[in-house]
């Protein structure tokens, strides 16, 4: 009984080998026929890990370039050199810098510049409610912050006893906007209910 077994055990093992050996030649097999496939795809894992590492590392030199140039900025706001550098590197943060520099100069000119900038809707948008506050502007094309314009404007009326004008004003304003409670607020101040 034993040899049985034995000579049982020796055919399973012999057949896990046959297979093991002929899983090792398809192997093989495919591997000479996709060799250069296999290879060129090797390589471009490589150079695409290589890519991004070199692309990260670049852009995180920039950031810290321009946060040093911009740390010099506020400093020392006539830096020409760091100015140049912030430019180059950071072009959104730069124009960041020029806006702060216009409201703190109350630069009609610059902040004219910033309001016409295309590519930055936000900063052109502040930019151009800036320039109404200014300007003292009653019509402030703003559009992020037509609401808070409104509601400025309402409010000062409201501070000269325009009570009328004042609520045509707040009426203009979205009843969804977060601004609606606060004119609610005020309209109640002034002893009006709707």
């Amino acid at each position: 009984m034993s040899l049985k077994e034995d000579i049982q055990g020796v055919k399973e093992e012999i057949g896990a080998q046959e297979q093991f050996l002929e899983s090792i030649i398809k192997s093989e097999r495919f591997y000479k026929k996709y060799k250069k496939q296999i290879l060129a795809l090797g390589a471009v894992l490589i150079l695409g890990g290589a890519g991004y590492t070199g692309y990260t590392l670049i852009k995180e030199h920039d950031l810290k370039v321009s946060n040093e140039a911009y740390e010099k900025l506020i400093k020392s706001p006539n830096d020409s050199e760091a100015m140049s550098v912030l430019k180059d590197k950071n072009l959104p943060l730069y124009k960041i810098f020029l806006f702060q520099e216009a409201v703190k100069e109350k630069s009609v000119k610059k902040l004219e510049e910033l309001s016409n900038d295309k590519k930055s809707d936000i900063l052109a948008d502040l930019s151009t409610y800036e320039l109404g506050q200014l300007k003292n502007s009653q019509s402030i094309n703003s559009e992020l912050l037509k609401g808070f314009s409104l509601l400025e404007e309402g409010f000062d009326l409201l501070k000269v006893g325009k009570i009328t004008e004042a609520k045509l004003k707040f009426a203009q304003i979205d009843p969804n906007s977060p601004l609606s409670k606060i004119v609610k607020n005020l309209e109640h101040f002034q002893g009006k209910t709707k």
